[in-house]
C-alpha cells in the first residue's frame, strides 16, 4: 500500500514539471474516489481560504527584506510536516544565491540557504482535515493506510494549486519560486509573471 504515493507521483512527476497542476490534481482525486472511503476522504471537499493577494504580501514582504542582503535568485517554500503535526498547518520561506534546478530530484542545494527566518505563514481552511490527522494518525488500518498516502498528495497538490495563484499575484517575485510540503520531492516551480511588450 504504501507503493501508491511512490507509482503516483512517479507517474505525475512530468506533468507537474510541466506546470500542469489542473492534470495532476484530477489524478490525485480520481485515485483518492477510488479507495474504500475513509475519514481521509473529506480532503476531497476542503479547500485553502487563505487570501491569495495577502499571502502574496507576505512572500513579497520576505523576498524584499531578503534582497536587501543579497541578490536573489531563487526562493522555496514548504508547508510543514503536517501528517505529524496536525495542531497547526503552515509554511516557511527560504531564498537563495543560486538556482540549483531540478536535475535528477537531487535537491540538496535547498538544505543550506542563506536567508534569515522569516515568520511563518499559517494555511487555513483545512482545519477539519488536521482534526482527522490528530484522531487517526498512529491508528490507521491498512485501508486507511492507503487514503491517507494519497492524502498526503493532495494537501501538497493543494498547497501548489493555492500557492499557484498566489506567486500571481506577488509583486517582488523576479526569480523561480519552489513549492513543496517538508521532506518531499515532488517539487513545483512558479516563475515571475511575463511582462507584456507593447505592440
Amino acid at each position: 500500500m504504501g507503493d501508491l504515493r511512490i507509482e503516483l507521483v512517479h507517474r505525475l512527476l512530468p506533468l507537474l514539471r510541466a506546470a500542469d497542476l489542473d492534470s495532476c490534481e484530477r489524478a490525485i482525486i480520481a485515485k483518492m474516489q477510488s479507495l474504500k472511503p475513509s475519514p481521509f476522504h473529506i480532503a476531497l471537499d476542503l479547500l485553502i481560504s487563505n487570501d491569495p493577494e495577502h499571502t502574496a504580501e507576505h512572500f513579497d514582504r520576505f523576498f524584499l527584506a531578503e534582497s536587501q542582503r543579497f541578490k536573489v535568485a531563487a526562493a522555496y517554500t514548504e508547508m510543514n510536516d503536517f501528517d505529524i503535526n496536525p495542531d497547526l498547518w503552515y509554511c516557511d520561506l527560504f531564498a537563495y544565491r543560486t538556482f540549483g534546478g531540478h536535475e535528477n530530484c537531487n535537491y540538496e542545494w535547498l538544505c543550506t540557504p542563506p536567508s534569515k527566518p522569516f515568520q511563518s505563514y499559517v494555511i487555513k481552511g483545512l482545519e477539519e482535515l488536521q482534526a482527522v490527522y490528530a484522531s487517526r494518525v498512529g491508528k490507521l488500518s491498512r485501508e486507511e493506510y492507503a487514503a491517507f498516502t494519497i492524502c498526503d498528495l493532495l494537501v501538497e497538490l493543494r498547497f501548489q494549486r493555492f500557492m499557484e495563484r498566489a506567486a500571481a499575484e506577488m509583486k517582488a517575485l523576479k526569480f523561480p519560486l519552489l513549492v513543496t510540503v517538508h521532506d518531499s520531492d515532488f517539487i513545483a516551480e512558479f516563475r515571475p509573471k511575463s511582462s507584456v511588450v507593447p505592440d
